[in-house]
């Protein structure tokens, strides 16, 4: 067909792949860095305890929006959000890359950057920086027009156009959470993507769905709920500020970004706080509790629950998408260590030192 792609890839390089989108919504990125920033820079001034956001006190965050407003040196650079950060902004979704290579080659070259390459539109082709220009109420978040930036372009990274893929016409819009291609016709995919707040059957057979959420539903729900309208044009900015190849075993799956102020106050470094996804394994609620409270005197996390009933009891599908399984010694001999990935056995007076192993490699997200 002219001016369609329409050739095939190299399944094995993409099988099993993730993907991770991080999303600025309302410019808070833009705030909470303004805020680290004003509190490195006026801490004596205003006889704060630390110079770094993180460090500070309920009361002394408090009183940040009043130093600030003011204060003649900041108060005109815009916006500030002292609050601790409890919105995650990272959604990785899973690429079905044996029924839709095209699509799928498509999206993890422009979450990569295609290599720095320039398309035929002057644009760099990646998803990075890229607006959200439709949330529709109860339908889609839509994106991936890097070159325009508001739905009425895109570009893949094949040059052209390319077709519909056939298995990726046969799924279903069923759900929340689906990763389908935007188009303007039969096959006319470029570099536009949505993903669905809800059941979408008025898509079916007309979008190529290459792709679920696997992780960051909240994240979804959030820009569902303060961007969305019914036309779509979101209430509020919305822009991909990260994106790229997800790696779980050393990548966190839920956090945030923040700018944070370098040493000299000349410039900033960007840094993904995270907050670990941990499964505690214990033998009564009792038990479960104080794991709890040791994990969140340390950092901020997301702290699920489970309590074997007896031997026969199959925990191994339970460590799916957690970071870190906690095992209490009482419940040990009830685990198949070999099946969950990220189990480790650990008193309530370990768990500090369990998280500094674990986590050795991420930026823990500590404001209490």
């Amino acid at each position: 067909m002219s001016g369609v792609i329409s050739t095939t890839t190299n399944e094995s390089t993409l099988c099993g792949t993730l993907c991770y989108l991080d999303f600025d919504v309302d410019n808070s990125l833009s705030k909470r860095s303004l805020t680290a920033h004003f509190v490195a820079s006026t801490s004596l001034r205003y006889g704060l305890t630390s110079n770094s956001i993180n460090d500070l006190g309920g009361s002394e965050i408090k009183r940040l929006r009043g130093y600030f407003s003011a204060d003649y040196e900041f108060n005109s650079r815009g916006e500030i959000e002292p609050e601790p950060m409890r919105t995650n902004v990272r959604i990785v979704v899973k690429l079905h890359t044996e029924e839709c290579p095209l699509a799928c080659e498509n999206f993890v070259k422009l979450c990569e950057g295609n290599d720095g390459k320039v398309g035929e539109s002057g644009k760099s082709q990646t998803y990075e920086s890229c607006n959200v220009h439709r949330v529709q109420s109860d339908f889609v978040l839509q994106s991936g027009d890097f070159v325009f930036g508001n739905g009425t372009g895109g570009e893949s990274v094949y040059g052209k156009k390319f077709k519909d893929e056939r298995p990726g016409l046969s799924k279903k819009h069923d759900r929340a959470g689906v990763l389908s291609m935007g188009n303007s016709g039969k096959n006319s995919n470029t570099s536009q993507f949505f993903i669905t707040f809800s059941p979408a059957p008025q898509c079916d057979g007309k979008h190529v769905v290459f792709g679920e959420v696997v992780s960051g539903f909240d994240a979804l729900d959030y820009i569902h709920k303060t961007a969305g309208t019914p036309l779509g044009q979101p209430s509020k900015p919305v822009v991909i500020t990260n994106c790229g190849i997800f790696n779980a075993d050393t990548q966190p799956s839920l956090g945030f970004w923040l700018n944070v102020p370098d040493d000299s106050f000349s410039g900033s470094t960007p840094v993904f706080y995270s907050w670990p996804r941990i499964l505690i394994i214990a033998p009564t609620p009792a038990a479960f509790d104080r794991f709890k409270v040791q994990c969140l005197l340390h950092c901020f996390c997301k702290i699920s629950s489970h309590v074997p009933l007896d031997s026969s009891s199959d925990c191994s599908e339970l460590g799916e998408g957690y970071d870190l399984v906690i095992v209490a010694p009482a419940v040990k001999d009830k685990i198949n260590f070999d099946r969950i990935r990220n189990a480790k056995v650990a008193k309530p007076n370990e768990v500090a030192s369990l998280l500094q192993e674990t986590f050795a490699g991420y930026i823990l997200d500590t404001r209490k």
